[in-house]
């Protein structure tokens, strides 16, 4: 094979970042469309392709490259009559994928083996600009805890490359934030109805954490990073394997749980916690003993009811419904007017760990989608003395609950983890075996 020097490595982090190949051509996409678009970057984003990945392609490959601007989206191309076969030939020294969109098959085993010192850096550094984002919207608490955030398509279902990537660069010397996985465990863990979970894979690190190791070639993102690094005051992470983990919230068994949107690795499986993906994966940073304590106490975290569904009463109650003709068929639906405050203070209610944001919603002066704005705390404290409608399979509430504002129509379906028969099914249906926690058909 030939040599892969540093600017061949880049070209390949580029092509495992966001490129697609077949016979005849290859494109990279490189999707700005969060940041890098206002026009006093253009010339500089311009600027680093025309020159620095031109002259890489140029050096490396003999072949000249051309870009173009399409969708929020810089796509740069060969052009045409361009020989890359040689560029295809180290792609396959690398065991990478030679045809389609790479990223969906990539695995870095063999890259990890055989790339060395500025070799890895330049091809993590062609991964990051193809992937990286550094827009405001990742911020975890606040400016002050900056973050980059590598963002890989769910489409690609590849959890192997998320877990081996995160893993190359802690080795590295970077520690993970966080991750968060393609999955309706992670995207969708309340509300087990809700079809917008597939939104992609997130490794995140705090910038300065990931600039004392990594860099990005663009000179845009460069700027970019550098900038946000100054504000920068949180602490970094602790290691991964020496984290403890706090108690989880349960997580809703979803109607997706067994799509085949998922690779077999997580399909049909629930997961408490990211790092509970990293150690069913067999990531060697994960903190496995952690997690063998979250799966031994699993009857704690599911709950095969709506842990939080916000919605209009209209949609709703189908929901309830539905629920009681599968689940409570011999029961009626009973209603009772309750204060607010007390549904917070009973103590009857403090296993269903959705009412104090079901509430929130229900009475927040403003929403952000179906999010309440402002101090949880303070919208309760101000609404306790309102009367709210409450829905109910049985007597003493062991079932799940509706609760409706009859005056904006905004409602919450919500259920308590200790419910007798959500119990019953997990016995039942739920089954562990080492890190996977498994539903039976």
């Amino acid at each position: 094979m030939s040599k892969i020097n540093h600017t061949k490595a880049y070209i390949l982090g580029l092509l495992v970042g966001g490129g697609k190949v077949d016979k005849h051509s290859f494109l990279i996409d490189l999707p700005f469309k969060k940041w890098g678009m206002d026009t006093s970057r253009m010339n500089v984003i311009a600027t680093d392709i025309l020159t620095r990945i031109c002259d890489y392609f140029k050096s490396s490959y003999s072949f000249n490259v051309t870009y173009e601007i399409g969708n929020s989206k810089w796509l740069i191309k060969p052009i045409d009559g361009a020989d890359f076969s040689e560029m295809v030939e180290d792609l396959k020294s690398l065991d990478l994928p030679t045809s389609g969109f790479i990223l969906a098959k990539a695995n870095l085993e063999k890259a990890k083996s055989i790339l060395k010192d500025i070799q890895v850096e330049s091809f993590l550094s062609g991964i990051f600009d193809a992937r990286a984002s550094l827009t405001l919207s990742h911020r975890r608490f606040s400016d002050e805890a900056p973050v980059v955030s590598i963002e890989i398509p769910g489409s690609t279902k590849n959890f192997l490359f998320v877990v081996q990537l995160c893993s190359w660069l802690t080795d590295l010397g970077s520690i993970t934030d966080q991750i968060l996985y393609n999955h309706p465990n992670q995207h969708s863990a309340s509300d087990p109805n809700y079809k917008g979970w597939k939104k992609g894979f997130k490794i995140r690190f705090l910038v300065k954490s990931f600039l004392t190791k990594h860099s990005f070639a663009l000179q845009a993102k460069a700027i970019d990073v550098t900038n946000i690094k100054k504000k920068q005051k949180k602490e970094e992470q602790t290691p991964c394997y020496l984290r403890k983990l706090r108690k989880p919230s349960p997580v809703a068994v979803h109607v997706d749980q067994n799509s085949a949107d998922l690779p077999i690795e997580v399909r049909n499986k629930l997961f408490f916690h990211y790092h509970h993906f990293c150690a069913l994966l067999n990531c060697p940073h994960a903190p496995k003993d952690e997690i063998k304590k979250l799966v031994k106490s699993a009857k704690d975290y599911i709950t095969f009811f709506p842990r939080l569904t916000k919605a209009t009463y209209k949609i709703l109650k189908v929901q309830f419904e539905s629920i009681k003709d599968i689940y409570f068929p011999e029961n009626s639906i009973l209603k009772y007017v309750m204060k607010v405050e007390n549904i917070i203070t009973n103590e009857i209610f403090q296993g269903f760990t959705g009412v104090d944001q079901g509430i929130a919603y229900l009475f927040a002066e403003e929403l952000n989608g179906k999010r309440h704005i402002g101090s949880m705390n303070i919208i309760l404290a101000i609404n306790k003395s309102k009367f709210v409608k409450v829905y109910s399979y049985s007597e003493n509430f062991d079932s799940p609950i509706l609760v409706y504002n009859s005056i904006n129509g905004r409602a919450f379906l919500c259920s308590s983890i200790g419910n007798s028969l959500n119990q019953t099914l997990i016995k039942r249906k739920i089954k562990t075996n080492g890190f996977a926690v498994s539903i039976l058909e």
